[in-house]
């Protein structure tokens, strides 16, 4: 009676966890069962840190970052790798994880990797192995970056501490062993979003430091203009790890808006009601016209609502001065020409794919010479969603795109 017992608890547990863990999946997503077995982790995280939260204890971000991120050891878990020399650093008061060659009797080149995480959650050490990987493939130094986050640390604190490193290395490379005139700059996501803002920053600036050589921007966020792309709105229910809804509540928090109100920022920001109407028909609303899309993607299959006519002026207020920034939205910026070389991976099934799509047709339209990777079957994480894991769990589209970028800067560095 009692192993009956037993087995049905064990049982009605397992269950329990399946249902909490599963997620549909988009027709079409790649290899669905490595994809099925990580997202469900993810929801089974998602539930406990809400139930958490719900209980008291912490904050949703907080405790995210506690339950979502590998614990921090004095040397980085990469290092028993063994083909390179890992080390923890502070760099311009900045915590970073900085991976060389033993080989060191030439300068070599550096990637500057920013992590993803919403500008709220994730570290160098969740992204540890990508980095790690990214200077493996390119025979290059890599610099993963720690920086300041919201909602502590609202915009721009993080792209002041990007910059900050990132200028570092191009003037006192050579502490590293690093060439710094082949130096480029990566990250996935909201680092993504902060590899480009540096990028735009430093080809702006007038100074004497080496230009960079090259920008990597897996699946970026590039602007919180328009929260309705068709993007936005097809994938926002069915897309794995991002909604369009989760999305505007880390633009929130990035943007500086009130903790205590986030959740009425983020319903204003969803429903596209932070902007007036007459910013919509100014310059910026031209740089995410739809019509910049490719044919396929320029008209949402969802149904939606007719943009607002009104709008928030409370949460207008807090956010017009960093809305169109460039430094804040890349895709604000109303002249991408200088940049360098730029390679933009975006995934069919992300919300933010058409923020890639248009940069990638406006650096084009620039003449900056652009390799847009589209993964097709990808979702948003592909490429870094696997890196802390002990099984292969990465699907083949975020190998691929990986492949891919790898190859992108190695041909820049053999030019």
């Amino acid at each position: 009676m009692l192993l009956k017992g037993l087995v049905i608890i064990v049982s009605t547990f397992i269950v329990g966890v399946a249902i909490l863990a599963y997620s549909p999946l988009p027709e079409g997503i790649d290899d669905p069962f490595k994809v099925l077995i990580q997202i469900g982790g993810l929801n089974v995280m998602m539930k406990i840190i809400k139930l958490k939260e719900y209980l008291g204890y912490g904050s949703l971000y907080k405790n995210f970052n506690i339950l979502g991120e590998p614990p921090k050891t004095e040397i980085p878990f990469s290092a028993a790798n063994g083909d390179l020399k890992v080390t923890r650093d502070q760099i311009a008061g900045v915590p970073v994880i900085v991976y060389q060659h033993k080989d060191t009797s030439v300068p070599h080149p550096a990637i500057v990797y920013f992590h993803g995480g919403g500008w709220v959650m994730g570290s160098p050490d969740t992204h540890d192995q990508a980095v790690y990987k990214y200077a493996l493939e390119t025979h290059a130094v890599a610099i993963n970056v720690g920086y300041r986050m919201a909602p502590k640390h609202p915009f721009p604190a993080s792209i002041q501490d990007c910059l900050d490193v990132t200028r570092y290395i191009l003037r006192h490379g050579i502490e590293y062993n690093i060439d710094a005139t082949r130096v480029g700059v990566a990250g996935d996501s909201a680092g993504g979003n902060l590899a480009a803002a540096v990028a735009l920053a430093l080809t702006r600036e007038k100074s004497d430091l080496p230009p960079l050589l090259f920008q990597i921007l897996h699946y970026p966020a590039l602007q919180a203009f328009d929260m309705h792309l068709p993007s936005h709105v097809d994938l926002n229910q069915s897309a794995p790890v991002l909604s369009q809804h989760f999305m505007s509540a880390l633009y929130a928090y990035y943007m500086g808006a009130d903790i205590e109100d986030i959740d009425h920022y983020t319903a204003v920001i969803s429903a596209n009601r932070h902007i007036p109407a007459r910013l919509r028909k100014s310059k910026y609303g031209e740089f995410v016209n739809v019509k910049l899309l490719p044919a396929q993607y320029q008209k949402p299959k969802t149904s939606i609502e007719a943009a607002p006519t009104d709008h928030d002026e409370k949460v207008y207020a807090k956010i017009k001065d960093v809305l169109t920034n460039p430094l804040f939205s890349p895709l604000m910026s109303p002249d991408l020409t200088g940049l360098p070389p730029t390679f933009i991976h975006v995934c069919e099934f992300d919300i933010l794919r058409d923020d890639g799509l248009l940069y990638a047709r406006r650096l084009q339209d620039a003449g900056v010479k652009t390799e847009l990777h589209f993964g097709k079957g990808g979702f948003h994480g592909d490429a870094t969603i696997n890196m802390i894991t002990f099984m292969d769990l990465q699907p083949r589209s975020g190998k691929v795109a990986l492949s891919a970028a790898y190859q992108f800067v190695r041909s820049i560095l053999e030019q």
